[in-house]
């Protein structure tokens, strides 16, 4: 028996009118469309307390959200509201894919490896790539538009499989189309992307036994398969085996606007098998960021009409997180009401900023005044949005350079980019420094460096190669001293020649040569050989760049990389955990809040335009805020989602 009800709880949690109207409402179906900073998680934790408290079984409720953050936000939610954890821990709730995979692993009968990165998944590309063409070739000649490897398309061609998957486009329209030039272009998809799709999954899927089995999946893969198993002609299960009949009384979906045709076709299947179960779905459709992966805010609308029936819709309007200032004109921006309570105050700045040290004066500025923080909060309720993480590295540098410290949310910091960790273990080679990395960070440094000598980038789950068993256990002396030289020897001639003239530059220690040794490596063409996005290949350059630059000011290579190792301990250190600020990628923040978000380079033409992604990606962005929110932009001119924010004098 819970302690007290819900129309007794006290504040800070007091439901407001429009929660108390969700809560209550008895309709077996409803979406609450709100607002960013709604709360709608702890709307939704206070909606399964409620159902608890009217008798509902807590192990019979099932809520589902987007990402493992949501997950986690939920937990805390159910935590907050006043759930035990006894109570918590029977309810299940976790992400589509990882509830699509236990319910696999039922239909297979075996769990599935599961793949994470593009490059755990380069191989099998590569390999559906060749036998697609050579299947093409004899059957529609002169249509399969790769010519070579391949290597560089396999960035693209991943993006293509996962919309092509998230849609669940082939399984709904392919039916009536035969995979030829002709049909793929009535799908509005390309001729060559399908042929390689189809023999990938040709892949992925043998036959084994008589039948197909998955041998791998990747990100989105369980939800896909399992909305592909739940929609066959011949399922491989009974329907009184049927991997969804768990004899649900509640369904609820947190991050609803997050949604693709596979993960509604699951939610669909659920609510048909367990017809008793209430659904309640959350949602922004202001907050659809993940088009790419074919999330559509569809099916908070007509989407869920047709394929389920009327619903309830409730809205969830007033926001906690910012006071006016800020949500009247992110309300004209997103063209829908926002109401505020009158005692939240919140504030926006907007700033002309040219360059990193530019920025990196803002961000002085605002933690010695401590702009929008409250008293007593750490400086990790500052938080730095980049649109475009990749090219956070001068930022890093001007923060590193300054002894600001920070930590790297949705990205890799740019000391740690593989790139950089071989670029100065080759350096701090060359110039005999005996200082060491630091036991993790010379993990990845000697799997940079086995990778670009040796051209593969080999899983770290694969434990029981040799090679890789010997970088695991080689000291940083041996390694140094014996490993890597043997494996330059071994490397093919054109790396070797690199790496050996870029150390022979580097040995004489002259800060000057820095910059040629680097250049000298040639790192654009070796990551051509590891990497799969065309962005992280570019990447790889721009930062040994960045590099470079960071070394200006120092005397000598090797006390630039001293300082270098001495970054590395502050960056990994517990115990500065709150004394950083928070740099992240905006997708990496959505769902979070912070005191003061600082949102740089909003420039016209750039993070600018009518595209929904963009726009939906500065609303998710500007939404994170709650005391204030700062916006920078370039001198060349401001761009049009900063019109509201502007003056009429300053307006572009």
């Amino acid at each position: 028996m819970l302690r007290f009800k819900l129309s007794q709880m006290i504040n800070p949690y007091t439901p407001t009118k429009e929660q108390l109207e969700i809560c209550f409402c008895t309709d077996p179906r409803l979406i609450v469309e709100a607002n960013a900073g709604a709360a709608k998680t702890t709307t939704l934790a206070l909606k399964i307390r409620s159902f608890i408290e009217q008798g509902g079984e807590p192990r019979k409720i099932l809520a589902l959200c987007y990402s493992e953050a949501g997950v986690l936000a939920l937990r805390r939610a159910l935590k907050r509201v006043g759930l035990t954890a006894v109570v918590i821990s029977e309810i299940k709730v976790g992400t589509f894919e990882n509830f699509s995979a236990a319910r696999l692993k039922r239909v297979d009968g075996v769990e599935v490896d599961r793949l994470t990165t593009p490059e755990q998944v380069r191989p099998h590309v590569l390999a559906a790539i060749e036998n697609a063409r050579s299947w093409a070739e004899q059957r529609f000649p002169g249509e399969f538009s790769i010519t070579d490897s391949g290597e560089l398309a396999v960035e693209e061609l991943l993006n293509q499989f996962e919309h092509v998957k998230g849609t669940l486009q082939l399984k709904r329209e392919a039916d009536y189309h035969r995979l030829s030039p002709s049909g793929a272009s009535e799908l509005g998809r390309d001729f060559t992307t399908l042929a390689v799709l189809r023999t990938y999954e040709d892949q992925r899927y043998p036959f084994v036994e008589g039948e197909r089995r998955a041998s791998f999946r990747y990100l989105g893969d369980s939800t896909y398969d399992l909305a592909c198993e739940l929609i066959a002609d011949e399922p491989r299960f009974l329907i009184e085996t049927h991997p969804l009949r768990l004899n649900l009384q509640a369904v609820l979906v947190d991050e609803m606007h997050d949604m693709n045709w596979s993960m509604f076709t699951v939610l669909r299947h659920l609510l048909e098998i367990n017809e008793e179960a209430i659904f309640v779905g959350v949602g922004d459709h202001d907050q659809v960021i993940y088009q790419k992966h074919g999330a559509d805010h569809y099916f908070m609308g007509q989407g869920f009409d047709r394929e389920l029936g009327q619903v309830r819709r409730l809205p969830l309007s007033l926001t906690f997180r910012f006071g006016r200032t800020l949500a009247q004109p992110l309300a004209a921006f997103a063209q829908k009401e926002y109401l505020t309570k009158d005692y939240v105050e919140s504030h926006v700045n907007v700033l002309k900023c040219d360059s990193p040290k530019e920025l990196l004066g803002v961000i002085r500025a605002s933690l010695t005044s401590r702009s929008g923080l409250s008293q007593g909060s750490p400086k990790s309720q500052l938080v730095v949005l980049l649109r475009n993480p990749a090219r956070a590295a001068d930022l890093e540098h001007e923060m590193r350079k300054s002894d600001l410290r920070y930590e790297s949310v949705g990205f890799t910091t740019y000391l740690m980019r593989p790139e950089i960790l071989f670029a100065r273990t080759i350096l701090m080679t060359a110039v005999g420094l005996e200082e060491k990395f630091t036991s993790g960070v010379m993990t990845q440094a000697k799997r940079a460096v086995w990778a670009f000598i040796g051209g593969t980038l080999r899983s770290t789950d694969e434990r029981d190669d040799p090679t890789q068993s010997r970088i695991e256990t080689s000291t940083h002396a041996n390694f140094m001293s014996y490993v890597m030289p043997g494996r330059l020897k071994t490397a093919e001639s054109h790396v070797r020649e690199k790496v050996l003239r870029a150390m022979d530059l580097a040995s004489s220690d002259q800060i000057e040569l820095l910059e040629k040794a680097l250049q000298t490596l040639g790192i654009e063409r070796l990551a051509r050989r590891l990497l799969v996005t065309k962005q992280a290949i570019d990447d790889s350059g721009a930062s040994l760049s960045a590099l470079a630059r960071a070394g200006a000011g120092y005397t000598s290579i090797s006390s630039f990389l001293k300082s270098l190792l001495t970054f590395d301990y502050e960056a990994v250190s517990a115990k500065h955990a709150d004394d950083r600020i928070i740099v992240s990628s905006i997708e990496a923040a959505k769902g979070l809040e912070f005191e003061h978000v600082i949102l740089p380079d909003v420039n016209i033409g750039v993070f600018d335009g009518p595209s929904i992604d963009e726009r939906n990606l500065f609303y998710v962005a500007a939404s994170r805020a709650k005391n204030m929110l700062t916006m920078t932009h370039s001198s060349r001119g401001a761009s049009s989602y900063l019109s509201g924010y502007l003056g009429p004098e300053t307006r572009p």
